[in-house]
Order: structure tokens, then sequence, then C-alpha cells
């Protein structure tokens, strides 16, 4: 098994001391000392101690609805909370379990009154796929299995199991984590070393609100597979068939979508698969579907500097909220970038020619294997922006006016010409594949590593 990351990625504030000292007489794997670069096998049971809360906190409202004294239906608000402490964690091949402890509610004879379970049980299985790893877990409370979920990186997620509101047997009822445990358990798995990249949205169907998740029993993308009465109860069995594609945000107008298709040719000759999308619902849609390496946000007519209407760069803006991998904008899609990052933008008369660019920064990767001094690009621009936004670089010039802007840590790049107009200036898209590729954590890194080759390699 790879490691976890850094504890100090990872690491969650504790609250107390709850069954520690009970664990630590306990934990049957508890492996060697931390390593010195501060990394952890899955193997040694410290991560159990340090990437997980003392708690979790549970909501089970058995009843969403309650009958008032006038016979009127009406929403029940009196959420029951539920503290459970850490309790134990056993690791088996490629099996982790790990438990957290209720103490009941008990009459003087011993008998549970809140008929709470005391157990809340995780089992996770690791799985080599194409994209390296999934995680498959199990999350059982007392002896009912409440959710059965699947992660692979970075952030897809099919929900195998579910009991909670909306599912077809048992749609009244909720169950959930508080905010906070839901962060907690974000944090804990974004902690492997494998490019999981989690957000509170993500385990919404986990959470403690009744309507922040909507559980579709008719999703095809959630069916069994067998011919039984559950065929429309959600079981998840559709895996990752595509891995890394290319995003192109067409910020062009319709119909004509001027733009745009360059930039598809350029994608498609190059052989780079590729999605398009063309409103903001897109971006998120793929985002969830597939693992983008790279996005292309093209031109447009539309104005940055006067828009009739947000919707216009809607899109290029979901796109730089969202997502975390490099952004090559485009002309418009470089103006709606320093919009995006509190740049004004300003205008002048529309600049249709090709220019030879005044300044540039030689030693950008964009502008690798070219020269600039003696090749034009092709620039169609009337707006453009005042300043370059706040920790960004200016990377070319052209007279007076901001011609390219780059900020490595964010993975933005903005030009304000058009590489997909001519056939030698296509390098710096080749340049920027280049980039995205070399930003991609490479599949053999993946490979999960069984107990057994561990043990031989700690121990020979």
């Amino acid at each position: 098994m790879k490691y976890l990351k850094k504890f100090s990625e990872g690491i969650v504030n504790v609250h107390g001391d709850g069954n520690k000292e009970y664990r630590m007489k306990n934990l049957p794997h508890k492996g060697e000392d931390i390593h010195s670069d501060g990394r952890i096998s899955i193997f040694q049971q410290d991560w159990f101690e340090k990437l997980l809360p003392e708690t979790f906190t549970i909501h089970s409202d058995p009843q969403i609805k309650k009958i008032n004294f006038d016979q009127s239906i009406t929403d029940n608000h009196d959420k029951k909370e539920y503290v459970f402490d850490k309790n134990e964690c056993t690791i088996e091949g490629d099996l982790v379990q790990f438990t957290y402890y209720y103490n009941s509610m008990k009459n003087d004879k011993g008998e549970v009154t809140d008929g709470e379970p005391s157990m809340l049980e995780f089992d996770i299985h690791f799985v080599k796929n194409t994209k390296g790893i999934k995680l498959l877990v199990d999350i059982t409370y007392g002896d009912n299995m409440v959710v059965e979920f699947s992660i692979e990186v970075p952030n897809k997620i099919n929900i195998i199991h579910y009991n909670g509101i909306g599912s077809k047997h048992d749609s009244e009822t909720h169950w959930g984590f508080t905010h906070e445990s839901i962060s907690h358990l974000v944090k804990f798995f974004n902690a492997f070393n494998h490019g999981i990249k989690l957000t509170e949205k993500d385990l919404s169907f986990l959470d403690e609100s009744h309507d922040t998740y909507k559980h579709n029993v008719h999703d095809r993308d959630h069916l069994y597979t067998d011919e039984s009465d559950l065929i429309e109860f959600g079981n998840s069995v559709k895996e990752s068939y595509e891995t890394d594609i290319y995003l192109i945000i067409n910020n062009a107008k319709a119909p004509e979508y001027k733009y745009f298709p360059k930039v598809a040719k350029y994608l498609t000759v190059s052989g780079l698969p590729f999605r398009v999308a063309y409103k903001p619902e897109d971006v998120e849609k793929y985002n969830s579907e597939y693992n983008i390496i790279g996005v292309f946000s093209t031109g447009s007519d539309y104005s940055m500097r006067n828009p009739s209407n947000p919707q216009e760069f809607a899109t290029s803006e979901m796109a730089l909220k969202i997502l975390k991998c490099p952004i090559l904008a485009m002309c418009y899609g470089f103006q709606s970038m320093a919009k995006f990052y509190g740049q004004s933008i300003t205008g002048g008369d529309l600049n249709c020619k090709q220019f030879t660019l005044t300044d540039f920064d030689e030693s950008h990767f964009l502008f690798q294997g070219i020269d600039l001094t003696q090749q034009k690009v092709s620039f169609c621009f009337h707006d453009y922006p005042v300043n370059v936004p706040n920790g960004f670089e200016n990377i070319s010039m052209l007279g007076d006016t901001i011609a390219g802007i780059s900020n490595s840590q964010l993975e933005r790049y903005g030009i304000l010409f058009h590489p997909e107009e001519l056939l030698e200036t296509y390098i710096i898209f080749d340049n920027f594949v280049n980039h995205c590729e070399s930003k991609m954590v490479q599949k053999d890194t993946f490979k999960l590593q069984t107990f057994e080759s561990f043990c031989s390699s700690k121990f020979k």
C-alpha cells in the first residue's frame, strides 16, 4: 500500500482522550515509528490515531415528520445527536476496519432505553482499477448497513447502497453525520496519497441535513444487475471507462461558435480525448464523470467589459471556481479569468491582425520552442485587463496592453491571442498539453502493496 500524505496535510483536531487508553492497549497492528519524512503506510496503525477524530457525531431521526395535537403534519426539527468515541481498528490485507463506540442509555437492569446502537463501523476495501485506486466504503450502524459507496479519484462517488430520504424501502427516515464530522471524513479520505480530492458537498448523502441530497431511485447509474425487486434501489455498478480528458470551455456565441472549431480541431488531430462545456452544469457533470487534466477556454464575440448577461461568462467562471487542473484561457477566456481574479476590464478599438509581441517571458513553459521575436501571433480583441491580477505574473505584452498572465500555484494561464489560428503557434498548445501531462500523478504510483510485500520490504 502506498503511503498516506504527510500528517500535516490531514491531521484533525481531537476532542479529548475518549477511549484512548483502551485503544493503545488493543491496537493489533500498531507498526513501526513514523517515517522521518512524515509519511505512513496504511499498515501502520498510527494513521488511526493521527488522521481520524476522537469522536464522530451523528443525527438519527426515525421520523422526519410529526403529527401535532391539531392533527397537522409538520417537519420534525427535534434532531437527536449521538457522540461516538474512537474505539478499535483492524487491518487484514486490503481491508481496513475501524469502529466508534456510543455508550447507550440504559436503565437499572442494563437494558437500552434510547433505542440507539452502540457501535458505528467503517469497512474500507482497497481495489486497483484503471484510475489506480478505488475505495469501497461500508458504514454500519449497529447491525444495519446504512450506506455503501465507492470513491475513485479525484472525486467520483458511486452510491451502492442507500436507505435514507428518498430510498425505496426507508424513504421517510434520516441518518447522517454532523457537518463537522463530514469535514473530518473529507480530510481522512483526502489524506490518501492517490489523488483523491473530495469536498463536503461530495458527501452530502451522508450529512445531517434532510434536503442536501436527493436520491433518484430511477437513476440508471444506480441499479442492481440482477432481476430482484430491488432493481430500482441505489446500487451503482458503473465503473469509470475513460479516465483522463481535456475540457473545452466554449465561450463563443451560438450558433456560429466562431472561436471553438479550431481549438477542437487541434485536440482532434493531436489524438487527445476531450469534452465540450457549453454551460456551467456541463463543467460540473464532466468533473464528476472524468479526470479532467487540462482546460482550453476559448475566445468569444461577447464583451467582457460590457456583458449583457452574466450567463455569457458563467461557464468560464464555473471552471475557474471548481477545477484544480491547469487552465489555458485565450482572448475572451483570458479576460474572464482576469476579471474572476479581481481585475477590471477596459477596452478600445477592435484589433484583428497578426502582431509580434513587444515583450514576453521567454523562460515560461508556454513559449518554449518558439521564437516569438520573429513569429507573429493572431489577435482579435477589443477588451483587455487594466492590470495583472494579484498573485499572477505578466508573461507577455503587446505595446501597453497586457497580453499574457500566469499563476503557477493556481495553474491558471491566460493569453490575449489565439494559438489555434496558426499552425506555427500550435506549439504553445503542445507546451500546455505537455505541462498538463507532467502534472498528472503517474499510474505506477497507484499500485497497491499487499500485506506480504509490505512485510518483506521492511523485514527481509
